[in-house]
């Protein structure tokens, strides 16, 4: 076993406060709250705003503008220090941003599952359950809000909870271009500009952004346009309009390395990488409407989305097996959807029901990797996955100091693969598969003053993705032995808001039947299974904290148990997620001049890479420290920042490849770097 972690838990958590110490003694009893401490509006994915105090669920808010400074590429940037999050930056462009929530998702070798994504209220999850974050025009997004636990089961396919990310609309006519760049050949240029009227808003943003990488075949490049549209008509309907394209066209794929190989070089490649040139280039356009009403007799909301995702990826490895399905993969994806949600407010009672429509359609052909050259035809299928979900909510607030909420929801999804290759010994392996599994959820909140206690039950599930059936150990054909994952979970939290201060801590426990797992992961394809029950238990915690009027400190924070509790691997770890994830942020505002100064230090603990716990990778703890900046001349507005990434030059893993049957299970996390950047705006 390899057990190589340079600190324990206790001794980590130790620094990481010591990190944050000095700043503690210099509380100021008459500091005035910050700008960051107002209330906080909460308007996930299938409510109406409201206040996240009053909730009876884990809900976390950060704005943007609350994290340190940096590219604005990696989704991670966004999510630092959300309790429940672990989001593990790969290094690797090709392979986007690991993204857990509570644990669920770590089976993910590339994109998000078991995590709903939703962008301004429209869904960026698939049908099936699969998300990327790498179509997000990140530099548009205005605040991130973290939903956990039971309620979330309310929102369909997704035993972790809901990610939801919001633009702001324009509240003045601003054009702003911005540069930045740093270590490794990042680039970054980006021009946006928005239009403020008195019942509309518009705002456009372009974006490119550009590296060679910290390893050798490691470059990227990603092109984005982004667009929102914000009307309020006379009858106060809220309409909003999306528009995002994001084209990648080739991004290089260094493969992870095995624990020996990052010892000795960890900005090496694999040879495979060489002999097989494994990359990947991506093209997603999505458009969405959105509108809502609120009355006095209650409210409504719509939305309706339509998109196209097409892919290319080259593997490393030949896939010219006699029943192969190849290794250079061509998808075409067409995906729509629509919602709607109705609410009645009856005195303290407010019933909604509402129903959402989602349907994806994957045109998949997989050709041989003649050494980096499209080969001969190995597969050619469609596959379409329909879902059909109708939920209700009630919510009952008898007095200012109890809040109750229950609700539940009614998922269908169909999965059908109609097989186009039928050649010689590879059989038709056409099929369908249908799931049909319920939601429920209870909860409530009791408090006074600035304080809350909260708690909430419920039960959810998870069907595997379309890419999940798509590949099998053995055989040709969808995985049909796949089936959906179903999960209990209850959490008891308190929650503080006061004038300089809020904090909250929340316990759960989640209990998981048939959890869906890496069953093998080689060259970038991987096969899944449903694993044995799983147990988690953990502890979570987040603090903004007005220490003075020159200091603020956030802190968030999760513990957790997460074990296989059945099966050959009873008391084991899942792989790929951390018992530990702490992290600290310090502000200095100067008095004098217009300068902030931030220190944000983070620790993740070790994570076992496989099912069998035989290699538990390191944890770490990084520092990183930010300085910005900014000046105005009349309408002109110049922003300046630097940031210089893992100041201590550690040497750490960023990511792990759960399973990898030959061993490459390290991704490496870049050394010490220095990114900069200006922005500049005009106002009128």
């Amino acid at each position: 076993m390899i057990c190589n972690a340079p600190c324990k838990a206790g001794s980590s958590f130790v620094l990481l406060l010591a990190g944050i110490c000095p700043s503690v003694f210099a509380v100021d009893a008459g500091a005035e709250p910050a700008s960051r401490l107002q209330e906080t509006v909460v308007v996930t994915a299938n409510r109406e705003p409201g206040r996240w105090y009053d909730a009876a669920a884990a809900v976390d808010v950060v704005a943007v503008s609350e994290q340190i400074p940096g590219f604005r590429f990696d989704s991670a940037e966004l999510l630092a220090g959300l309790p429940g999050v672990q989001a593990d930056s790969r290094a690797n462009f090709a392979q986007d941003t690991r993204i857990t929530l509570r644990g669920f998702g770590a089976r993910s070798a590339f994109g998000v599952r078991g995590i709903n994504l939703r962008i301004d209220g429209v869904p960026l999850t698939m049908p099936d359950g699969q998300s990327q974050t790498s179509s997000i025009a990140l530099g548009a997004i205005d605040r991130v809000e973290v939903l956990r636990g039971p309620m979330a089961s309310l929102y369909g396919n997704a035993a972790g909870g809901t990610i939801a990310f919001y633009s702001a609309r324009p509240e003045e006519s601003e054009l702003t271009a911005t540069l930045a760049g740093g270590d490794a050949e990042q680039r970054r240029y980006q021009l946006q500009g928005q239009w403020a009227g008195e019942r509309a808003g518009a705002r456009v943003l372009l974006s490119q952004f550009s590296t060679d990488g910290f390893r050798e075949h490691s470059s990227a490049e990603r092109n984005q346009l982004a667009g929102q549209w914000y009307y309020q008509t006379e009858s106060e309907v809220d309409l909003l309009a999306r528009v995002d394209i994001s084209r990648d066209p080739e991004t290089l794929d260094p493969q992870g390395l095995t624990y020996d190989q990052w010892q000795e070089d960890e900005t090496q490649v694999h040879p495979v990488a060489t002999i097989f040139d494994p990359r990947k280039s991506i093209e997603h356009a999505q458009t969405s409407l959105g509108a809502r009403q609120q009355t006095a007799w209650g409210g409504w909301q719509a939305s309706g989305w339509v998109g196209e995702r097409e892919i290319e990826q080259y593997l490393s490895f030949p896939g010219d097996d006699e029943n192969g399905s190849g290794a250079v993969i061509d998808l075409h994806r067409e995906f729509s959807g629509a919602n709607l949600r109705l609410a009645r407010q009856l005195a303290t009672l407010e019933l909604a029901a509402g129903v959402e429509l989602a349907q994806m359609r994957d045109q998949r052909q997989g050709f041989v990797n003649a050494q980096g050259e499209l080969g001969e035809l190995k597969r050619d299928e469609v596959g379409e996955v329909q879902s059909r979900d109708v939920y209700t909510s009630l919510q009952w607030q008898p007095s200012a100091r109890w809040s109750w909420q229950a609700g539940a929801r009614y998922n269908s999804v169909r999965f059908d693969v109609a097989d186009n290759y039928i050649q010689g010994t590879n059989p038709d392996d056409s099929g369908s598969l249908r799931f049909s599994e319920p939601s429920l959820s209870l909860g409530g909140s009791y408090g006074e003053g600035p304080w809350r206690l909260f708690a909430s039950l419920g039960s959810g599930f998870e069907t595997p993705t379309l890419t999940e059936m798509a590949y099998r150990n053995e055989g040709t054909g969808l995985n049909t032995d796949l089936q959906p994952s179903r999960n209990r979970q209850a959490e008891f939290g308190w929650r503080i808001e006061a004038q300089t201060l809020n904090a909250s801590i929340v316990s759960f426990v989640v209990h998981s039947q048939d959890e869906l797992v890496v069953d093998q992961s080689s060259g970038g394809r991987t096969t899944y299974r449903n694993g044995a029950d799983t147990e988690r238990e953990g502890l979570e915690g987040q603090l903004s904290w007005q220490l003075a009027s020159q200091w603020h400190w956030r802190l968030g924070g999760t513990l957790m148990r997460a074990e296989y509790s059945a099966g050959p691997y009873a008391g084991l770890r899942l792989p790929g997620v951390a018992r530990e994830n702490l992290y600290s942020q310090v502000d200095w505002q100067a008095r004098s001049i217009p300068l902030q100064l931030s220190l944000a230090t983070q620790y993740r603990g070790d994570v076992a890479s496989s099912d069998d716990n035989s290699e538990i990778v390191p944890g770490a703890l990084t520092w990183d420290l930010a300085a910005r900046s900014q000046r105005a001349w009349g309408a002109t507005l110049v922003s300046l920042w630097a940031k210089l990434n893992n100041v201590t030059d550690k040497k750490y893993v960023g990511s792990v490849i759960v399973n990898q049957s030959r061993g490459r299970t390290i991704e490496p996390a870049p050394g010490r770097q220095l990114d900069v950047g200006v922005e500049v705006s005009y106002r009128w």
